[in-house]
């Protein structure tokens, strides 16, 4: 397939361009800094950023899905940082997208997004409201609703507590109670999912929640 990732750079990024060169798709990487990626067979590297539509368009051209794994930018990694900014950077890239019309999308969303909340544990939902975690989570709503309102053929991939570890765990897909989720899963996990999704045509107009025990 002939994929655009956004984030292609972050931490789960990498991992879906890792995976989908390996399973042989043609990837393209809207970036910020080309200079700042390794070169590599089977990647397209053009500049620009998500909340520039001219960019979007101009790097969605000829593809056959988008998967999107762009987060807040934070002072720090720790989840309730200070943003660096409280411009809503996934909500303008996910209009970008759907003004290209009626394409598939993947979007890396966050577990306690929408209707996922009210069942999120306690402490996920004292830290969405009363910590800097709230600008982020706006964001991920405001997303999601686009996408709703829209036409294309989106999947919302609710993920819970983005981990780095390489431990092999089995993956949960389900609806924020169904099955029990656990608290965290890997990126390279939550990135096999998403192109997955995108290759099978699955999940479409849903929101798995994603975790691993």
């Amino acid at each position: 397939m002939k994929l655009l990732v956004l984030g292609a750079t972050g931490r789960t990024g990498q991992h879906i361009v890792e995976q989908g060169l390996a399973k042989g798709h043609q990837i393209t990487a809207l970036v910020r800094d080309p200079g700042k990626v390794t070169p590599r067979d089977g990647l397209t590297l053009v500049t620009g950023t998500p909340t520039d539509a001219a960019a979007v368009e101009r790097a969605a051209d000829g593809t056959d899905a988008i998967l999107v794994a762009l987060n807040n930018p934070r002072r720090s990694d720790a989840p309730w940082a200070k943003p660096i900014t409280t411009e809503k950077i996934l909500t303008e890239a996910a209009q970008n997208i759907i003004a290209l019309g009626g394409k598939r999308v993947v979007f890396l969303s966050a577990a306690g997004v929408g209707d996922s909340f009210d069942t999120a544990p306690w402490f996920m939902r004292f830290m969405i409201r009363k910590t800097n975690l709230r600008f982020a989570y706006a964001d991920h709503n405001s997303a999601e609703q686009a996408f709703r309102a829209s036409d294309a053929d989106w999947t919302l991939v609710r993920a819970m507590g983005l981990s780095n570890s390489n431990k092999e765990m089995s993956l949960i897909v389900g609806t924020p109670t169904t099955p029990r989720p656990g608290m965290m899963v890997r990126r390279s996990a939550v990135a096999g999912f998403m192109l997955s999704a995108a290759e099978t045509g699955s999940h479409i107009h849903e929101t798995p929640v994603l975790s691993e025990k």
